[in-house]
């Protein structure tokens, strides 16, 4: 690295030495002149992925028969389609484009007389530097079991059909975390000094140009999903008989899904644009002293963005579904239908994001000499504009969604029986499913603007004494926004749900449909969202000279102008949201009779859902135009003294903008839901249609919002002389 620096000195200064001396005519300096520019870009990225699939499946189907006389056992099946799937990205991009043009005209020569030789220097640096980390990581943890476990135990007389149990338990896991960083710096610097056809003394002219154009842009993205299902489905028939069992179709059927998905991702543009032009010397033609003129021009245009997003969802699901019918007789089950259906589905996704839009553009022009033709003493224009432009933005986005589902899903129709049970469909269906989304969002942009235009000389013909025009320009753009915004959203779900048939027997139990009903849906969403836009547009324009045709002494004019705007936003947005809902249904007839027991339909339904929805948002709109115009020296026309106009004009525009906003969504259920329907006789019960309906619903939204718009305009316009 050392010897590198070397290398670019050296190479400087062998260009410092070798540029051609003007053809001097008496006196005569040789003209000077500097040209360095130094680019520098350093990209680090690190990007790492992990995607973790463990899946423990079991799936038994075990048929047994014992037989002392007649078994007849008809098809028995139990299917299961098990999927664990994880899957994590990681990715990083880093454009970085440097632009850097310099043009520079110095001397211009054939002098007559003292003629110090023209100076010159332009230095341009563009630095960017982008670090960029991304991490993910996607586990996908999934048990899953299936049984069908009919056993068959005669001492005559069993004749059993169809008993399924079926289960498709998917289990998905995705994480992505991504950053995008695009840099481009462009700098064009021109510059001519001189170009004097000089007469008597005449000073050599000054001139230096530096642009400096720094980025960093930094991002850090980190994504986490993790998946952990459990689904058990069983159905288990046993018979047991001493005469007489036909049992037909019963069926436990559950789809089991367990989602989570975790995306982070950052963006940062930044785009600098810089550009100045600079005429020193003018076309003088100088006569008598003449001192050389100034001229110095700085922009520095500097943009630092730091982003930070992380997300992280769980989704953790224990679903088990189990029909269990048991048939032990000594005489007359015939059993039809019975069944258990789930579908319990359970989704937790994080998403984190965060984009950065940085544009800063700047022009300056500069004309210090003008065309002077000096008569006599006559000093030198001076001349100055700097032009800073910094922007600063810190982003953090983190996100949290949890949905933790628990869903038991059972139907268990038991049969004993010392003489006829007659016993017909029965059934449990639950589709629960459990939802968490939280979403943190940031988004700055950020765009500068600043056109600075000077004239310092003029035209003045000067005679006699006849001091040099100064005239300095500074503008300063500032802005620095702040973002942070985080939301969780926590969805927990434990719903069960029941039918219950039993039927004991010592004579005629004739049982009908029995059912219960659930869809039970728990949803929880939180969304943070931070948005700042800051424009600053300022426009400064300055002629200082103007056309004077002094006699006398007659002092130069001054002139001053200063532009500040800087603004600065910081934004804080929370939203929690959390549904807690516990939601259990049971239709639980039980029959046990000594003779007559009929029953019909028996019915529990219950649709419950909870719903908590927080949202917290930021918004900031901030735009800064100011604009200056001035003109100091005019038409003077001075006779013998006369001191010259001065003029100074300085506008500051300041906005502070600093939002907070927080919202809490809550909702807790538990909703219960029972049909309980007991039959005992010992001769004639006749029971039909009983039904428990609920259709329970619990929501909670809380919002939290903040809106500043801040708009300042500020016009100068100033004449003096």
């Amino acid at each position: 690295m050392k010897l590198k620096l070397l290398a670019v000195v050296a190479v400087v200064g062998a260009l410092a030495w070798v540029v051609p001396t003007a053809m001097a005519d008496t006196g005569g300096g040789g003209a000077g002149g500097l040209q360095a520019g130094v680019q520098s870009a350093s990209t680090d990225q690190g990007a790492g992925a992990a995607a973790i699939s463990k899946q423990d499946a079991t799936n038994a189907n075990t048929p047994t028969n014992i037989a002392g006389g007649n078994v007849a056992a008809g098809p028995s099946s139990a299917n299961q389609l098990a999927s664990s799937d994880a899957e994590a990205k990681a990715s990083n991009d880093a454009d970085t484009s440097q632009k850097q043009n310099q043009d520079q005209t110095v001397g211009g020569g054939s002098c007559s007389a003292g003629c110090g030789g023209a100076g010159a220097a332009q230095i341009g640096a563009q630095l960017s530097d982008t670090n960029q980390n991304a991490g993910a990581l996607a586990v996908s943890d999934q048990n899953a079991v299936n049984a069908n476990v009919p056993v068959n135990v005669a001492g005559g007389n069993i004749t059993s059909g169809p008993s399924s149990a079926n289960q498709l338990a998917n289990s998905e896991a995705e994480a992505k975390a991504s950053n995008d960083a695009d840099t481009t710096q462009k700098q064009t610097q021109t510059q001519n000094v001189d170009g004097s056809s000089c007469h008597v003394g005449c000073g050599g002219a000054g001139a230096a140009q530096i642009g400096v154009q720094a980025a960093n842009t930094q991002q850090d993205a980190k994504a986490a999903a993790i998946s952990k299902q459990n689904a058990v489905n069983a159905n288990v028939p046993v018979n047991v008989a001493g005469g007489n069992i036909t049992s037909g179709p019963s069926s436990a059927n559950q789809l089991a899904n367990s989602e989570a998905e975790a995306k982070s991702s950052n963006d940062a543009d930044t785009t600098q644009k810089q550009d100045q032009t600079q005429n020193v010397g003018g076309s003088s033609s100088c006569l008598a002293g003449c001192g050389g003129a100034g001229g110095f021009q700085l922009g520095i245009q500097k943009a630092d963005t730091q982003q930070w997003a992380g997300s992280f969802a769980l989704s953790d699901q224990n679903a088990v579904n189990a029909n269990a019918p048991a048939n032990v007789a000594g005489g007359n089950i015939t059993s039809g239908p019975s069944s258990a259906n789930q579908w319990a589905n359970s989704e937790a996704e994080a998403k984190a994001s965060n984009d950065a839009d940085t544009t800063q553009k700047q022009k300056q022009t500069q004309n210090v000499g003008g065309s002077s033709s000096c008569k006599i003493g006559c000093g030198g224009a001076g001349g100055f504009q700097a032009g800073v432009q910094l922007a600063d933005t810190t982003q953090s986005a983190g996100s949290l969604a949890v949905s933790k589902q628990n869903a038991v899903n059972a139907n268990v129709p038991v049969n004993v029986a010392g003489g006829n049970i007659t016993s017909g469909p029965s059934s449990a269906n639950q589709l629960a499913n459990s939802e968490a989304e939280a979403k943190s969002s940031n988004d700055a942009d950020t765009t500068q603007k600043q056109d600075q235009t000077q004239n310092v000389g003029g035209n003045s013909s000067c005679y006699f004494g006849c001091g040099g025009a100064g005239g300095a320009q500074i503008g300063v753009q500032s802005a620095s926004t702040d973002q942070w915004a985080g939301a969780a959203a926590i969805s927990k779900q434990n719903a069960v749900n029941a039918n219950v048939p039993v039927n004991v027997a010592g004579g005629n139990i004739t049982s009908g449909p029995s059912s219960a009903n659930q869809l039970a849906n728990s949803e929880a969403e939180a969304k943070a969202s931070n948005d700042a836009d800051t424009t600053q547009k300022q426009d400064q324009t300055q002629n200082v000279g103007g056309s004077s045709s002094c006699l006398a002494g007659c002092g130069g004019a001054g002139g001053f102008q200063l532009g500040i705007q800087k603004a600065d936003t910081q934004q804080w947005a929370g939203a929690f949201a959390l549904s807690d809902q516990n939601a259990v249904n049971a239709n639980a007839p039980a029959n046990v009779a000594g003779g007559n027991i009929t029953s019909g339909p028996s019915s529990a339904n219950q649709w419950a859902n909870s719903d908590a929805e927080a949202k917290a948002s930021n918004d900031a709109d901030t735009t800064q135009k100011q604009k200056q115009y001035q003109t100091v020296g005019g038409n003077s026309s001075c006779y013998f003294g006369c001191g010259g106009p001065g003029g100074a004009q300085i506008g500051i525009q300041k906005a502070d903008t600093t939002q907070g906003a927080f919202a809490v969504g809550l909702s807790l259920q538990n909703a219960v839901n029972s049909n309980t329907p007991h039959s005992v006789a010992g001769g004639n019960i006749y029971a039909g249609p009983s039904s428990a309906n609920q259709w329970a619903n619990s929501e909670a939204e809380g919002k939290a919002s903040n809106d500043a718009d801040t708009w300042q305009s500020a016009w100068q316009n100033q004449e003096v002389g």
